[in-house]
């Protein structure tokens, strides 16, 4: 896991201590597991550990019972890549745009409950945000890197 997403073992131990991550069997995380640390990672450049606890949770209730998730970690980090790859290549970059490639990518989506749709498209679309916030920084930061003193 450390070698895909480039993280420190101590960052996925400390999300395992704070229940943000179920501990992996044995030495080896399930499918759903490393879904939910890209996930986390994707969003810790722009929001605090605690609020991405509270957008998954929204989505997927308690973090360490899979039996209440609307949809998989794995599933919803391989929604963003359908929804955001795509837009990357043609350079979209419109928020309205990416939030109606969300709503048109879950138009078939069935719910496990009443609400479990809108929960998980407000979800995605609060990753879509920050992600795309993310990127506007390191471009930024980039600029800056220009600017001569």
């Amino acid at each position: 896991v450390c070698e895909i997403t480039g993280l420190e073992p101590g960052a996925v131990h400390n999300w395992i201590k704070r229940g943000y991550v179920n501990p992996p069997t044995g030495r080896k995380y399930s499918k759903s597991q490393v879904g939910r640390i890209i996930l986390i990672n994707m969003l810790r450049d722009t929001l605090a550990l605690e609020k991405i606890a509270k957008i998954l949770s929204h989505a997927n209730g308690n973090l360490l019972d899979r039996a209440d998730d609307i949809m998989d970690d794995s599933d919803i980090y391989s929604c963003l890549c359908d929804i955001l790859i795509p837009a990357e290549k043609n350079e979209v970059i419109d928020i309205k745009e990416l939030f109606k490639r969300t709503e048109a990518y879950l138009t078939d989506f069935k719910e496990p409950f009443p609400g479990a749709k809108e929960r998980l498209e407000l979800v995605l679309k609060i990753i879509i945000c920050a992600w795309e916030s993310a990127y506007f920084k390191k471009y930024a930061d980039y600029l800056t890197e220009k600017i001569q003193m």
